[in-house]
């Protein structure tokens, strides 16, 4: 009976080990190499801000963090379109959870994929768009709360402000923008997320220009240092009678 137990044993070392010893399936993937920066504006690693084709195991991703060795190669790379290779690690961290991240072997500029010619030759509008708040003024937003903005007809704005919904007219001319008076629904969330919609509303309010750098939509706001940046929500289609 011990013996049997002993073999059981080493066999099932033996299979964690051969486990362990697969080698990892490389990937490849491109985008903006970027710091990511914690509120109060410190460095806390690097992501890549992925291109719009890119998927992980068969899902659309925006973006993966980056672990790399190399420091000197990220500094001389930042802010660049690159093309980088390596594996992916699943790690766990007690206030991020579960993330992605790519640890590189190799990574090199790369020039970002032209837009056809139609493309560039129409121009940029946000009546009928949907945006989703990722960075406000400098700040990350908070997790799991949605902060939104949508033109849903030319001279109207509307979104998520956080904790409540918000409502008002819009002016664009060219790349200048202005929102409001909004105004906004009666419900009461934590401190924390209405301090957000308190600052996020008061950004709007105070827009004045705005800039398309894909994929980010840009809205520079008077008295806030850094603008407020959006990626485009995916507007679901009507259903079919």
């Amino acid at each position: 009976m011990l013996g049997r137990l002993s073999v059981g044993f080493i066999l099932a070392i033996l299979g964690v080990h051969l486990q362990a010893q697969t080698p990892e399936r490389q990937v490849t993937l491109t985008g903006k190499l970027s710091r990511v920066m914690a509120i109060g504006g410190e460095s806390t690693g690097w992501a890549i801000q992925l291109d719009p084709e890119s998927t992980i195991h068969g899902k659309r991703v925006e973006s993966i963090e980056v672990d790399d060795s190399n420091t000197e190669r990220l500094e001389k790379l930042a802010d660049k379109h690159v093309k980088a290779t390596g594996t992916l690690s699943h790690r766990q961290g007690v206030e991020t959870g579960e993330r992605l991240v790519l640890v590189v072997s190799s990574m090199e500029e790369v020039k970002a994929a032209t837009e056809p010619e139609s493309a560039k030759a129409a121009p940029f509008k946000l009546t009928g768009t949907e945006w989703l708040l990722e960075d406000l003024s400098g700040a990350a937003v908070i997790d799991n709360v949605q902060a939104t903005l949508t033109f849903p007809e030319a001279g109207k704005t509307a979104g998520n402000g956080s904790c409540n919904r918000f409502f008002g007219p819009a002016e664009i001319t060219g790349s200048a923008i202005k929102l409001g008076p909004l105004g906004l629904t009666r419900m009461a969330c934590t401190t924390a997320v209405m301090n957000q919609e308190t600052k996020y509303i008061d950004a709007l309010q105070a827009a004045e220009r705005f800039e398309w750098k894909a994929p980010y939509l840009l809205i520079y706001c008077k008295r806030f240092e850094k603008p407020l940046r959006f990626t485009k929500m995916k507007t679901p289609k009507p259903a079919t009678p």
